[in-house]
């Protein structure tokens, strides 16, 4: 064996000196490379694509059983039965379905078949080749005269940049969730029901001595938050006599019944022209939020003169004052509390 080795060496030496060696440069030999694998393509891509490798190959199939083997959690399992359903199965050389089992038969008795021997580090295969690879100089001579072609170059091969690709992606799940809306509503009244409110004055002041003397009324409206709206007047006056009162519930929207006329009234300060015995309701109607309602105090009589001939009888009817009642109208309040359960924040923290 060793002497069949160095033979080979020596054979070798002697076709590199018979030939002189070449080597070319570095981006020569891989220009060639390239284009020797170019220059195969085509063939080598019409036996692999289409139904080439199913016309070529014997027994080739899309469906191997062993393709049930993928995604395993390990082989072991699967290896064991496969060997125990090929032990002690006769060999079918000629049956290319037996092949496998041949093999796998195979693989399991040939360590018990197979003859064994050591080889110790001392043995001449090991020596020898040892002192070989040591000074292979001493053994073939030295080559230096004969690669003269040959010159030694230092060679920086430039970076290869290399563009990596890779996507994460998010494992796609389905989730559902909810926004809960609470409302809460809240009501008050704008007034205490039942109480009256406004102290409204239409009057008139006697000779004009404003806070002294005065005749006239005073209206006042009810809390009511529903139906119609409820006024009560009086009178008031600084002189006797002094009485009268009434009570009305009018309709919010058109004010109705308009004109009214009480004549239950009278009252006067100690001016002569104070004096009334009449109170209009003029009517007037509310808004969302607001009344307006007229009022007027009113004299109406008669008076009848007589000469030596003949009596004529005059018609009095005098406006004494005149006001417009305005005030808040009562109602009931909503306070709207919208409070929000959001079930959702956790999937809204994730979106982008």
């Amino acid at each position: 064996m060793i002497a069949r080795r160095f033979h080979l060496c020596l054979i070798t030496a002697l076709a590199m000196h018979t030939w002189p060696a070449h080597a070319d440069a570095l981006s020569d030999a891989f220009n060639q490379g390239a284009t020797l694998g170019r220059s195969g393509n085509a063939a080598a891509r019409g036996q692999i694509s289409g139904n080439s490798a199913q016309a070529t190959v014997p027994n080739y199939t899309t469906a191997p059983p062993e393709a049930s083997y993928f995604g395993s959690p390990g082989l072991g399992t699967l290896s064991s039965t496969h060997v125990s359903a090929c032990a002690g199965a006769s060999g079918q050389t000629a049956n290319f379905a037996q092949q496998s089992c041949n093999a796998v038969d195979f693989s399991q008795t040939n360590p018990s078949r197979r003859p064994t021997y050591s080889i110790g580090p001392n043995d001449p295969l090991l020596t020898r080749a040892k002192t070989i690879t040591a000074d292979p100089q001493a053994i073939a001579g030295n080559l230096a005269g004969t690669y003269s072609g040959c010159s030694v170059q230092t060679v920086t091969r430039p970076d290869i940049f290399e563009t990596l690709l890779c996507h994460q992606y998010p494992a796609m799940e389905q989730a559902r969730c909810q926004k809960l809306l609470t409302v809460r509503v809240a009501w008050s009244n704008s007034c205490t029901p039942g109480t009256w409110f406004g102290n409204f004055w239409v009057n008139t002041w006697g000779n004009g001595e404003v806070g002294r003397r005065y005749a006239g009324i005073v209206i006042n409206a009810q809390c009511q938050t529903s139906g119609t709206v409820r006024m009560a007047f009086y009178a008031i006056c600084t002189e006797s006599p002094c009485s009268g009162s009434a009570d009305i519930q009018v309709d919010p929207t058109s004010g109705a019944l308009s004109p009214q006329t009480f004549t239950n009234f009278i009252g006067r300060s100690w001016y002569g022209s104070d004096l009334f015995n009449r109170v209009d309701y003029n009517g007037g109607g509310c808004t969302a939020d607001r009344c307006s309602f007229a009022f007027c105090t009113r004299y109406e009589s008669e008076y009848t003169s007589c000469d030596e001939f003949t009596c004529t009888t005059t018609a009095i009817n005098e406006t004494r004052a005149c006001g417009t009642f305005t005030f808040e109208r009562p109602r009931s309040i909503a306070t709207v509390t919208d409070a929000w359960d959001n079930q959702c924040a956790s999937f809204e923290a994730r979106l982008p």
